[in-house]
């Protein structure tokens, strides 16, 4: 799907190989999962952080995608890149074609046995444990966040709203942080809340059917807000990374949620179903940042550094 090429316009990049890769038995099935340990890591407890592809993508796909691997070699934290199975998280819409879906897999525990697995072989930072997620990978992210909330500090939820599943079944154990960045032009997702139509393939964008059911974006915001305890304090235009383009990200911030926890969100009122400014290429001749609005991956890393677990500090 995607190949690796030296070019002087690509950013710092940390290569495919150069990340490990394993798999584990996860409630009877083979999971697979790359990684990326930082070379010069330092002594001591480092952060964890798993980043979900969206329905039919790969953790590949999300290394070349996010760049987040070479954010890890700087910061120092372990980055893991897990992979769907049949390409798609059982986030819990009921998606009908999804094999994952129609098997009910348990992803939930997937991602517990993850945790298991980086417990033993690594010095990990309990307090430091997160999840970003790609649209399926959103609302699996705030799928984790509901039913995992004892592992995790804090969630992102990249072109996802919040599924009709999770505001029905979310289950809060302990107190975390959540964040949201989404496109209110996006085509899949709908802004103002509803069913949600995804294309029957890569190749086929046109044909679309029926994905299960989302609140509105406002909506989601109002369900995590109640969830997490918080308040409004501050909505506001911000700039675009282009200072030749115009002011329309509109970032939420809460305060006073439980735990001291956090609740933010940014709006690109012209955004679509992307990974903001994320870095997309098929070619030596089709490649470049997909979007000069928000840079999504430095926004995520900076809310996950300011929202490890505060419980019993």
């Amino acid at each position: 799907m995607f190949s690796f090429f030296q070019c002087k316009s690509l950013p710092d990049f940390v290569p495919v190989h150069e990340h490990m890769s394993d798999k584990i038995i996860s409630n009877g099935i083979d999971r697979s999962f790359r990684y990326y340990i930082p070379k010069n890591k330092k002594e001591g407890q480092m952060p964890l952080i798993f980043v979900l592809h969206g329905g039919g993508s790969s953790g590949e796909g999300m290394i070349y995608l996010t760049r987040l691997s070479e954010r890890a070699e700087k910061d120092g934290f372990i980055v893991v890149y897990p992979d769907g199975y049949a390409n798609r998280w059982n986030d819990g819409r009921g998606v009908k074609h999804s094999i994952t879906d129609q098997k009910n897999t348990n992803d939930v525990l997937f991602f517990k046995d993850m945790v298991q697995y980086f417990r033993k072989k690594y010095t990990i930072d309990e307090k430091r444990i997160h999840v970003v997620g790609l649209s399926n990978g959103g609302f699996m992210a705030q799928r984790l966040a509901c039913e995992a909330s004892e592992i995790f500090a804090s969630g992102y939820s990249v072109a996802a709203t919040t599924s009709r599943y999770v505001a029905n079944n979310c289950n809060l154990t302990e107190p975390l942080s959540m964040g949201f960045i989404f496109g209110k032009k996006d085509d899949i997702i709908p802004f103002k809340g509803g069913t949600i139509y995804i294309p029957i393939s890569q190749e086929n964008q046109k044909d679309r059917i029926a994905a299960g059911e989302s609140l509105s974006f406002m909506d989601s915001l109002q369900f995590w807000k109640e969830k997490l305890k918080c308040d409004l304090i501050q909505e506001k235009y911000i700039a675009r990374l282009s200072s030749s383009l115009k002011r329309d990200i509109l970032e939420y911030r809460y305060q006073s949620c439980d735990a001291k926890n956090k609740l933010q969100a940014h709006l690109i009122e012209s955004g679509g179903h992307v990974w903001p400014h994320g870095f997309y290429y098929q070619s030596e001749k089709k490649y470049g940042y997909l979007s000069d609005d928000l840079d999504a991956s430095s926004v995520i890393l900076n809310f996950f550094k300011e929202t490890g677990r505060r419980k019993g500090d």
